[in-house]
């Protein structure tokens, strides 16, 4: 029988998940969220763009469903919504167009891409808090005060709050408490997009590890980076920043999770496929949709966004241009 697998962290998904690198996961996923045949829609029961994905302790799976403008939430071994966040009025909505999601104990943490805002509130669904950038208001790298577009967020286990400057090129951090219009630090990037060490170009996912280790998908140039607290620069550790399909190659990587063994589990949305990366190695090996095709399919991906665990060590993907969660199931999670 499945186990649950050992989580760390005092978030309400797990910081950093034990998974096995001797794990293996089904080839053939089931649609979780959204219709197998990609079809978009705006019911309980189907997605329009989803981009980020989360999934809590309890294994409730959160989605950014993007081009509805809301957050689905959709309990273990269900397809259908049991809660839709998508309150305010047509004049004063609450979301336009969210990238991402992240779940603490207290909080639910969106980034409002329509918005260039993170807001964060309760989870009995108070009224929203902006805790990055300002609402409506488009920001450049000259300051840290607003933000352009965000695709991926994370909270680290002192609840600092990690923003993916994604049109600025650049990872901001802002404190706890953090409000509309403060100022954040600049901790990845200088603002400039480039290839070389110090700069970033197209930054989307982010990952935190334990000991405060920022691992930046540097999108468009190919590559997935770690900056040490406090470094001026990053170093690679996935991908040669070179557009390819090789296993030593990325092509516009878009979200990333580490495991507590320095694994990295990386989508790689220009080849629509998942890889797993070890620590100090030059090439990854693929785990999901291997298949070198881009469409839809049991097996295939399109373009996917993001990817998650269960507390099983199951794979989930959104499959954003299909408009769908995918999941692969986990068919062993040896502990070492």
């Amino acid at each position: 029988a499945r186990r649950a697998l050992s989580t760390h962290g005092k978030t309400s998904k797990k910081t950093q998940q034990s998974l096995s690198p001797f794990s293996h996961w089904a080839q053939n996923a089931t649609t979780v969220a959204g219709l197998a045949n990609g079809a978009p829609g705006s019911s309980l029961s189907t997605l329009n763009g989803n981009i980020g994905i989360r999934i809590t302790n309890d294994d409730t799976l959160y989605i950014a469903d993007s081009d509805n403008s809301r957050i689905v939430v959709i309990r273990s071994n269900s397809t259908t919504a049991v809660a839709i966040i998508q309150n305010g009025s047509d004049s004063n909505p609450l979301f336009s167009m969210p990238g991402d999601i992240f779940i603490t104990e207290k909080y639910i943490y969106v980034a409002d891409l329509g918005n260039s805002d993170v807001v964060r509130f309760f989870k009995n669904r108070t009224s929203p808090e902006i805790i990055a950038g300002i609402k409506g208001q488009y920001g450049n790298s000259d300051n840290t005060s607003t933000i352009g577009f965000c695709y991926s967020i994370f909270v680290d286990k002192n609840e600092n709050l990690y923003v993916s400057d994604f049109t600025n090129n650049r990872v901001v951090r802002y404190s706890p408490n953090s409000s509309s219009g403060m100022p954040g630090m600049i901790i990845a990037g200088n603002g400039t997009s480039g290839n070389d060490s110090s700069q970033l170009n197209i930054p989307w996912g982010i990952f935190v590890n334990e000991v405060e280790t920022l691992y930046v998908v540097d999108s468009f140039n190919h590559r997935v980076q770690i900056w040490n607290n406090g470094a001026s620069f990053g170093v690679t550790v996935a991908g040669t920043g070179v557009n390819g399909n090789s296993l030593s190659e990325l092509s516009y990587p878009s979200a990333i999770v580490v495991d507590l063994n320095g694994y990295m589990y990386i989508v790689d949305k220009g080849n629509s496929r998942i890889v797993r990366w070890a620590p100090n190695s030059n090439t990854g090996e693929c785990i999901a949709a291997c298949t070198g095709i881009t469409d839809i399919g049991i097996d295939i991906l399109h373009w996917p966004n993001a990817l998650a665990f269960d507390s099983y060590g199951s794979l989930f993907i959104s499959d954003g241009n299909n408009n769908r969660v995918q999941k692969f199931e986990i068919l062993d999670c040896f502990s070492e």
